[in-house]
């Protein structure tokens, strides 16, 4: 047997359902032998991107597969690569290599060196004979501990190098630990102790499919919660507990409670302090849950940790605190729920005028308004671009099911989030599948409209245009001024007709609910669809934090 063949059959026992790709790489074909697909894409980074959404909505129980050819296609996958790194997102990156002979040469790039510092781990086969091993140990990456993209290389000769046919393979399993129970029973004692706590839950509750027993854990202590951008979904926003979402852009709730708070309870989170996260200033008590120890004491000295998986470790969280209550009681209040109904409410009536605003242009406000009225958010999956599109998206949008949303920003490439939602879609084919992007996001990723099309992968992209990129005149006024570089044009939703999608251009707001409707019965016939929103340009965001806020002292 070949090696190439070996590699395929360990990704059928693997339970692969998909091989993401492009252009070339010799696994299409032997994979395909054996049943599974190949999903072509219109470049590496769009395939990347599904792969990375594939497996999120699947929660890693299922792990995307991504093949790129030697040379050009593993040189332009780096970028998302990277974006599934910084993200934690667990893919299985297989590109070709140069014959062994020509490693080391001048001008060969050194995939494994250039990628070492974007995955997980990044290994070259250089033997047919050790592709048993190095398989297995790529999926014991991708299944144990923080979740991460693993690469693993093959060189052009190896692909085809004889193996035993009788080698043995064993799918891997993910091993998952509790936390040491006098940890768990300090951080209890700590947060019944607290004044106004607040939890910060992370995307690892939802890689741990924890929500439920963090839905009880924050009931039974009575305690506010709050999400960051990639944690988004893992409790549900419209439980009288929720805050809502802490990230570059936030709730009022979140403003309010995190500045107030005494002390942060972290759940499957990193607490890393970046341009995209919700800042907790150096005053709050902290403690934090994660199954990474590289995760502990990143920005911030941590007062007390536990490692452990989210789901394990909530349930001994919720076994101590109703021991700890018996013995001494609750948390001496009378429970935040008034008041973050009272806060939120002000809040929604605040931005009341620009979410139903009847403005023209068109408010980009009005269209995630109509939008989350329109859908069923149970059977809704949302994400976003980059830019101002997710700003103002990310906190209005209320999720109310476990991955009804998206969230990625770690690293902000424009476009990624039409592969997103294609990936997204494929995990969960049942659902609908929004992508909310601005008119230069399409310009980086619009051609993939075509691969929704050929694929028969029918999602719903709303493209906010307002004709420019984000560009302030403040910071660069010469250049705006003088070469244009804010301004934009184009007719997207000719461009996605002519790639063969249902599309249509709306430019008044009385036409954003019917052009909606429009839009969901085509994707119900199966027919991908593009609503083009001629907007205003509006840099009115929800709170953008400022780095006095890191140091802020309590009220």
């Amino acid at each position: 047997m070949k090696a190439i063949d070996a590699m395929a059959r360990i990704l059928q026992q693997e339970g692969t359902e998909f091989m993401f790709c492009f252009p070339s790489n010799p696994l299409i074909e032997a994979g395909a032998k054996l049943g599974i697909p190949p999903i072509m894409a219109r470049n590496e980074r769009t395939m990347i991107n599904m792969a990375d959404a594939y497996t999120r909505v699947s929660n890693g129980r299922r792990i995307g597969v991504c093949l790129a050819q030697w040379g050009p296609g593993v040189e332009n996958a780096f970028g998302a690569i990277a974006q599934a790194f910084n993200d934690s997102v667990p893919i299985l990156f297989i590109p070709g290599g140069s014959k062994r002979d020509r490693i080391g040469a001048s001008r060969h790039f050194d995939a494994v060196k250039n990628f070492a510092g974007v995955t997980k781990w990044a290994e070259s086969i250089n033997d047919a004979s050790r592709v048993p091993d190095l398989m297995r140990r790529a999926y014991g990456y991708l299944r144990n501990g923080r979740p991460g993209p693993v690469m693993l290389e093959v060189p052009e000769d190896v692909f085809y190098d004889e193996i035993d046919d009788g080698f043995t393979y064993r799918p891997v399993n993910a091993t998952k630990s509790s936390g040491d129970p006098k940890d768990v029973a300090a951080a209890i004692r700590m947060l019944l102790a607290s004044r106004d706590p607040i939890i910060h839950a992370g995307q690892g509750v939802l890689y741990a499919e924890a929500t439920d027993e963090l839905r009880e854990f924050a009931e039974l202590v009575n305690v506010p919660v709050m999400t960051t951008l990639l944690g988004k979904s893992a409790f549900p926003e419209n439980h009288p507990l929720a805050l809502g979402l802490g990230a570059s852009a936030a709730t009022k709730a979140v403003d309010h409670f995190l500045k107030k708070a005494d002390l942060v309870f972290g759940i499957g989170c990193s607490f890393t302090q970046t341009w995209i996260t919700a800042p907790v200033s150096a005053d709050k008590t902290l403690i934090q849950i994660s199954n990474d120890p590289l995760d502990l004491d990143v920005d911030r000295p941590i007062d007390q940790a536990i490692l452990g998986d989210a789901r394990l470790v909530l349930q001994q969280l919720i076994a101590e605190a109703h021991k700890q209550i018996a013995s001494h009681g609750a948390r001496s209040n009378n429970g935040p729920a008034a008041e973050i109904r009272a806060v939120r409410d002000q809040w929604w009536s605040d931005w009341m005028p620009k979410l139903r605003s009847d403005e023209v242009p068109i408010n980009p406000y009005r269209v995630i308004w109509e939008l989350l009225q329109i859908v069923d958010r149970e059977s809704t999956i949302v994400t976003h671009d980059s830019g101002f599109p997710r700003e103002q998206l990310m906190p209005f949008y209320e999720v109310i099911s476990p991955r009804g949303y998206v969230g990625w920003g770690n690293t902000t490439p424009l476009g990624s989030s039409l592969g997103i939602a294609l990936g997204a879609k494929l995990a969960a084919p049942e659902k609908l599948v929004v992508n909310v992007m601005g008119d230069a996001a399409v310009g980086q990723g619009g051609m993939d409209f075509e691969t929704a099309i050929r694929l028969r992968i029918p999602i719903l992209t709303l493209v906010l245009n307002n004709s420019v990129i984000t560009a302030s005149e403040k910071q660069y006024p010469i250049t705006v001024e003088k070469y244009g570089i804010k301004q934009l044009s184009g007719d997207y939703a000719g461009v996605a007709r002519a790639l063969g999608a249902m599309a249509e251009r709306v430019e008044q707001p009385s036409e954003i609910v019917p052009a909606m409707r429009r839009a969901l019965e085509s994707i119900e016939s199966g027919r991908t669809a593009v609503l083009e929103f001629i907007t205003k340009e509006e840099q009115a965001v929800s709170k953008h934090w400022t780095p006095s806020d890191l140091v802020t002292t309590n009220a």
